[in-house]
C-alpha cells in the first residue's frame, strides 16, 4: 500500500517529491581537511543552501573560489554572482595563484538586487550549474535604493527579496543537486553592552540554510619579516547534517587560497591522528618529517599515506568513514 502511495505521488507531482533511502548525498571539498571532517560529511553540500559569513579580509571569497577550484576538477561548472563588483577572472588568478577555465567558471556582475535574484534564479532553472556562488547579501542594492532619494528610508527590502528567492528555488536546489553558496557580512548590532554583530537578510537565509560558517581573522603567517598569508578561524554555527559547533584555524597564503597541506598536518595532530617524537610526525611508528614543512613534502609524494591518515582523521571525529563522492587527492592538487 505504501509503495502504491509512493509510486501515486511520483506520478503527479514527479520524482523530486520523494527521497530515496538510497540516495546519497554529494559533496564538494573545500580544499581544507579540519573544516570538510568538522562539517561531518567531507565538504560542501550539494542540493543544499550553504551560508559562508565573516567581517572584511576573514578568506570569505578566497575559500569559496577555492571550493569553485574544487568542484571545476571534478567536472562541474560554476556561476559567481558577482554581487560586490569586484571579482574578475585577473583577481581570481590574483587570490588562488592559477586560471580557471571560463568555460566552467562564468562571472557575472549585476547591477542591482533584482537583477542578481534573477540571474541566480535563471543559473538554478538552467540546470547547467553544480554549485552556485553568490557573494555577497551584504552587498545588495535595491533597485528602489538606487532609484529614491538618498536620504528616504527603506527598511527591509533585502530581506523581502531573499526570502522570495529562497521559497521559490529552494525545491529546485534540492532536486538538481546544486551548491548554492551565500557569502554574507557582517553588522555592528547597535545598543549591545557587549561587542556584538550580525548579518544582513533577514531570518529565512538562517532557516534554509543546512550549514552556517563562520569566519575570522587570526594570526598572520609571517616569512621572515614578510606576511605571506593568515590564519582564518572558523566556527560551523548550524550543521543539519552532523553536529554544529566545531571548529579550527585554516591557512591561507596570499596569491594560493588554503594551503591544505599545512591545514592536513596541524588538524591531524590536534586530533591525534599524527604523534609527535620530539621535533619528528609520526604516523603508525614510521617517521614522516621533521617539523611542518617535510612532512608536509612527505604526504605529498606519497597520497596513499595522506588518503589513510584522512580517513582516520575523519573517523576520530565523525565515528565513521569519509563519503565515497569526495576526491581525498584534491587535497593534494591543491597545496
Amino acid at each position: 500500500m505504501t509503495d502504491k502511495f509512493i509510486e501515486q505521488l511520483i506520478d503527479e507531482f514527479g520524482e523530486g517529491v520523494h527521497s530515496s533511502k538510497t540516495e546519497k548525498l554529494e559533496v564538494i571539498p573545500t580544499g581544507s581537511l579540519s573544516l570538510d571532517v568538522s562539517m561531518g560529511i567531507g565538504g560542501i553540500p550539494r542540493g543544499r543552501f550553504t551560508e559562508i559569513y565573516g567581517a572584511d579580509s576573514s578568506g570569505k571569497t578566497t575559500m569559496s573560489l577555492g571550493i569553485a577550484r574544487n568542484a571545476i576538477k571534478q567536472g562541474m561548472k560554476v556561476l559567481f554572482v558577482d554581487v560586490e563588483n569586484l571579482t574578475d577572472y585577473e583577481a581570481v588568478e590574483g587570490l588562488l595563484g592559477e586560471k580557471l577555465p571560463d568555460d566552467k567558471l562564468y562571472i557575472v556582475h549585476p547591477e542591482t538586487a533584482e537583477d542578481a535574484f534573477v540571474i541566480a534564479e535563471r543559473g538554478i532553472d538552467s540546470g547547467e550549474f553544480e554549485l552556485i556562488i553568490f557573494d555577497s547579501v551584504g552587498a545588495l542594492a535595491p533597485k528602489k535604493v538606487k532609484d529614491d532619494d538618498f536620504a528616504d528610508a527603506n527598511v527591509a527590502i533585502v530581506p523581502r527579496l531573499l526570502t522570495k528567492f529562497l521559497i521559490r528555488n529552494h525545491y529546485s536546489v534540492r532536486t538538481k543537486k546544486i551548491a548554492f553558496i551565500f557569502i554574507n557580512q557582517v553588522r555592528d548590532t547597535i545598543g549591545s553592552y557587549v561587542s556584538m554583530y550580525s548579518t544582513p537578510g533577514g531570518h529565512a537565509i538562517k532557516h534554509l540554510a543546512s550549514i552556517i560558517i563562520a569566519l575570522s581573522k587570526g594570526q598572520e603567517i609571517k616569512q621572515g619579516e614578510e606576511t605571506v598569508g593568515l590564519n582564518i578561524k572558523f566556527v560551523i554555527k548550524k550543521n543539519k547534517l552532523a553536529a554544529p559547533f566545531r571548529g579550527f584555524t585554516i591557512p591561507i597564503i596570499f596569491g594560493r587560497g588554503i594551503d591544505s597541506l599545512r591545514d592536513f598536518v596541524l588538524f591531524s595532530e590536534m586530533l591525534g591522528a599524527l604523534s609527535k617524537k620530539g621535533s619528528y610526525y609520526v604516523f603508525e611508528g614510521e617517521n614522516i618529517g621533521q617539523g611542518v614543512v617535510k612532512a608536509m613534502a612527505y604526504l605529498d609524494e606519497h597520497p596513499l599515506m595522506l588518503e589513510k591518515i584522512r580517513a582516520l582523521t575523519f573517523s576520530i571525529i565523525n565515528k565513521t568513514v569519509p563519503p565515497k563522492e569526495v576526491d581525498a587527492e584534491l587535497v593534494v592538487e591543491n597545496a
